[in-house]
């Protein structure tokens, strides 16, 4: 087994190669940085430049591939114009690994494919999807060519939905990492009531998710979350609390946006009987971990390591 990892170096990625590695696989990790990641050989490759996912593949020769690679830039994503390219980029990465013999294929889907306008509980079997943004409309449009293809081809291959996520290493410009920060910084949070309720998971447990998935034979789509809807603002307590500063945030400082749903959570049945994979991370524990990261990054800024 020869895995292909693209957006190695993200926020997922890094957690799946770290994973990979500790169980011994022979991984390719492939992103548009030079990166050095321990354990792996890097491939850089810009693959929304025409051809560069075919050459890609040619080069790397994957018996299995993940790919995790999109736009992720906050604040930015829903809306960007090279949603388009980055679904145009994967069809040929697809197409080419197939081509290329590849036995096993698992790609990143977004929670934001389903309709948000229903009871809140998103279902593979029964959720319609019905993307409200150009990010959404281009993951699904993937999706529907992707598996269809490989319905009629015989490839193997699932899509993997992922729901909100926080951890270790989260950019800039998401609730958790942006709250932490602050915190950290000594500065107070301005964050809404946080009365909606979203569906969490650590990081880690998503890239266990992908890694459970990868190695099986599940085909089709499947939830990535923890199947239970939280309040934001008792995300954004308990995070608080673990950084020893639960006064410092300034809950109802800024306005909710008027168009958010106020329950969205996902069905787990297939993550968990179809997959096999359960979370190892509870809520609580998870914010402790990111805590925990978030002072310890402090730490090492405050004190970066001198030359020999």
């Amino acid at each position: 087994m020869k895995i292909l990892v693209t957006g190695s170096s993200g926020f997922v990625g890094r957690q799946v190669i770290a994973q990979l590695v500790r169980q011994g696989a022979t991984v390719v990790g492939s992103s548009r940085v030079a990166t050095e990641i321990q354990g792996i050989e890097h491939v850089t490759a810009d693959l929304i430049v025409p051809g560069a996912a075919a050459a890609l593949i040619d080069r790397v020769r994957p018996t299995h591939l993940l790919h995790l690679a999109w736009n992720a830039q906050p604040g930015k994503f829903w809306t960007a114009a090279n949603n388009l390219d980055w679904c145009g980029a994967s069809l040929e990465l697809i197409r080419s690994f197939h081509a290329a013999g590849g036995q096993r294929a698992v790609l990143a889907g977004s929670c934001a494919e389903y309709d948000w306008s229903g009871n809140g509980r998103l279902d593979e079997r029964i959720s319609p999807a019905n993307p409200a943004t150009l990010y959404g409309v281009a993951k699904d449009a993937l999706r529907r060519l992707v598996l269809r293809d490989a319905e009629q081809h015989g490839h193997s291959v699932a899509w993997g939905r992922i729901f909100w996520l926080y951890g270790p290493g989260e950019a800039a410009g998401r609730l958790v990492s942006d709250v932490a920060a602050a915190l950290r910084d000594g500065n107070e949070p301005a964050v809404s009531k946080g009365t909606q309720m979203r569906d969490f998971m650590h990081v880690a447990d998503a890239a266990g998710a992908f890694v459970a998935a990868l190695r099986g034979d599940y085909q089709g789509i499947f939830n990535i979350c923890s199947g239970s809807a939280v309040a934001v603002c008792d995300v954004v307590r308990s995070l608080a609390e673990a950084m020893g500063k639960p006064e410092h945030v300034r809950f109802g400082a800024r306005s909710a946006k008027p168009d958010e749903p106020p329950v969205l959570y996902g069905n787990v049945a297939r993550l968990h009987d179809d997959i096999g994979f359960r979370p190892i991370f509870d809520l609580r524990d998870g914010l402790t971990n990111t805590a925990q990261w978030w002072c310890q990054k402090a730490t090492e800024d405050e004190n970066p390591p001198r030359d020999a």
